[in-house]
């Protein structure tokens, strides 16, 4: 099995399978509605802002593994909050996503090995540094997912 596709595994695990951390970010999202997913910790940002916060950051290495244009015109800010709060806007960032792991996955499966180490075009890092670090940003914000969760509803 090539490394790419152990990466695009492991990424998968994160988000919905069975990941070594025993949790997933979709059994803890998909439980939660609008109102819990908008609660804040203190001054944290809130669950809603973080899904943003990870979507974002997958377009961004998505594009740039693939030789585009990190940001483009029409994406939303990071860490975006929408003015409406509703539960059918929340079903729908979590549709966005689930397509920004399908999209992220695909492309971190369908990488070529060779290139992994070589430094992604008008960057400072090669390709496995940019995945390492969608894999680790992930189980970071999976970790503050679970705790704001936890004690915001507290």
């Amino acid at each position: 099995m090539s490394l790419p596709v152990v990466l695009s595994e492991a990424l998968q695990h994160i988000y919905q399978g069975q990941p070594w951390l025993d949790v997933t970010l979709m059994e803890h999202l998909q439980e939660m509605d609008a109102t819990q997913a908008s609660r804040r910790f203190d001054t944290s940002h809130n669950i809603w802002e973080l899904v943003n916060h990870l979507i974002f950051w997958h377009q961004n290495v998505d594009r740039k593994l693939k030789g585009e244009k990190p940001e483009q015109e029409g994406d939303l800010p990071d860490f975006y909050f929408p003015e409406n709060h509703g539960d059918n806007n929340w079903q729908a960032t979590l549709l966005r996503l689930d397509h920004s792991i399908t999209h992220m996955v695909e492309t971190i499966r369908n990488f070529p090995e060779e290139k992994l180490w070589s430094n992604v075009p008008n960057t400072q890092h090669n390709a496995y540094y940019y995945i390492q670090g969608v894999l680790q940003h992930a189980a970071y914000h999976l970790g503050q997912i679970v705790l704001i969760r936890k004690y915001a509803d507290t």
